[in-house]
This record gives structure tokens, sequence and C-alpha cells, in this order.
């Protein structure tokens, strides 16, 4: 009780509106810097494709109908870099080639070395379904 009289007091006595552009600010750089590292480092001639949020803090990622982000997710954590497997977010068992992307807590700076480990994860794992798929 006392916290939410604390959150009420400063949202009367100093708004919200300087708070929340600042936020919006913050987070539209981050969300930026994903895209323009994404757009550097993704293999993109694959058909891989992203959104481009207006809100959020998060970013979705599909990835070549061949690739399973679930199984492809302990070789990214080996490269220190994480996301949330898409299927977890499909009631059918779909979004197995899908990734969620979040852009709300590192900096521009790690953002952009985290997309580009991912995206040398997503060149191996290509490469490696190449060979599979010329090997059968």
């Amino acid at each position: 009780k006392l916290t939410q009289h604390l959150a009420a007091r400063y949202i009367k006595d100093y708004g919200m509106e300087d708070h929340l552009r600042i936020l919006r600010e913050r987070y539209h750089a981050k969300r930026d810097a994903m895209i323009a590292a994404l757009e550097k480092y993704m293999p993109i001639e694959e058909g891989i494709t992203w959104t481009r949020p207006d809100g959020g803090l998060f970013l979705w990622v599909r990835l070549p109908e061949v690739i399973d982000t679930e199984e492809m997710f302990p070789r990214a954590l080996e490269y220190k870099v994480a996301y949330v497997i898409g299927r977890a977010f499909y009631v059918d068992g779909g979004g197995k080639n899908t990734m969620r992307l979040s852009f709300s807590v590192n900096s521009e700076d790690e953002i952009e070395e985290g997309i580009k480990r991912l995206c040398q994860v997503v060149r191996e794992e290509l490469a490696a379904k190449r060979v599979g798929l010329a090997a059968s």
C-alpha cells in the first residue's frame, strides 16, 4: 500500500509524460539498434524476415522452414545468446522456424554483439542443413 501511495503521489506531483517520453525514446533506440544489426549481419538472401514493431519490447524473426529454432537453441547458448523459441506462442504447433528477440534489457552495443553472434549461429545452421539436404 505504501508503494502505491508513493507512486500515486509521484504521478500527481511530477506527471508521467516526461518519463514515458524518455522510455519511448530509449526503447525506440534499442529497437532500431536491433533492426540495424539484423540488416547488417543476418543472411537476408536466405529469405529470413523480421518484424519492425511500432511498440513493445520484442521483435520476431522468421527463418527458413528447414530451421527449427528449438533444435538451434543449444548452439545459440554456446555463443552466449538466447531467444524465446517461437513455437511456445503457437497453439497449433506451428512457429518452429520463428523466434522472439527482446531489446528491453541490453545496451545498444550489447544488442549488436548479440545479434552478430546469433546470425553466426543461423549461418552455421543453414550450412548444416544444406549439407544434410545434399547428402540425402
